[in-house]
């Protein structure tokens, strides 16, 4: 297959044209190529070194969650040149889905730290710009500290745990959405799990008697490439690899 094939078909899959990404990412097909698609790199990062790596292991196309493009326009030089001009020379096609990713149904980031966590029944549940793009739903009950333990186990990065107590009802929302936690307070959740946030959260996770969890923004977010990567080497026979490169946030 060619990347255009491919790009098609995941511009279904994960319905590109009709979930709104008000955070100006550029979904969909950004880097083109020319020949047969054999190997996807799948990455949280379109930066300089999981570029490097999807060369040096022989990739013909990149899947990842943050593209090289986020609206508006932009000059080819410096850094972004850089990334860019590997890419062209190296024949190296991207592809980049945000939002789309995140909320899968089946492939997303939510669903991947849901399943991680043992989360029962899932519902949409996160307001962001008119569109719900978390998961809320049950856990077995237990203590937040036993929760967040769980979380950096099978994460295998840090977890920062706001508040404690038993918590049951949980909702989430991969990557930088600590904002939502005033929703799950709303909601009477009992903990609120993201990849990070900001400082007054802290207060009003606790004020609220809602349980919050960092777990790291890039952590959150390795689940859903590496779902699409196998979805494609099962419906396509394309090998995957994941490139692996945490930013530690």
């Amino acid at each position: 297959m060619d990347i255009i094939q491919i790009a098609r078909y995941l511009d279904q899959l994960l319905d590109i044209e009709n979930i709104q990404d008000s955070s100006r990412a550029v979904n969909g097909l950004q880097v083109q190529n020319t020949g047969s698609i054999r190997k996807v790199g799948l990455a949280v990062d379109a930066c300089r070194a999981t570029i490097e790596m999807a060369i040096e292991r022989d990739c013909q196309m990149m899947f990842v969650h943050h593209g090289i493009f986020w609206g508006g326009l932009r000059p080819v030089r410096g850094p972004h040149y850089d990334k860019l001009s590997a890419m062209i020379r190296a024949n190296l096609g991207l592809y980049s889905a945000h939002l789309p990713l995140d909320m899968h149904p089946v492939l997303g980031n939510n669903r991947a730290l849901a399943d991680k966590i043992g989360l029962e029944h899932p519902e949409v549940f996160g307001e962001y710009e008119g569109q719900l793009i978390g998961l809320k739903g049950k856990v077995k009950r237990q203590s937040a500290a036993q929760l967040g333990k769980t979380l950096e186990e099978k994460l295998g990065a840090p977890v920062k745990v706001i508040g404690d107590g038993d918590v049951e009802r949980v909702g989430l929302v991969t990557g930088g959405a600590g904002d939502i936690v005033g929703q799950a307070v709303q909601e009477e959740l009992d903990c609120y799990i993201t990849g990070e946030g900001e400082n007054h959260q802290y207060h009003e996770a606790i004020e609220g008697g809602c349980v919050l969890m960092f777990a790291g923004h890039y952590a959150t977010e390795t689940g859903g490439v590496q779902a699409v990567g196998k979805h494609l080497e099962q419906q396509f026979g394309l090998e995957s690899e994941f490139l692996d490169y945490p930013t530690g946030l």
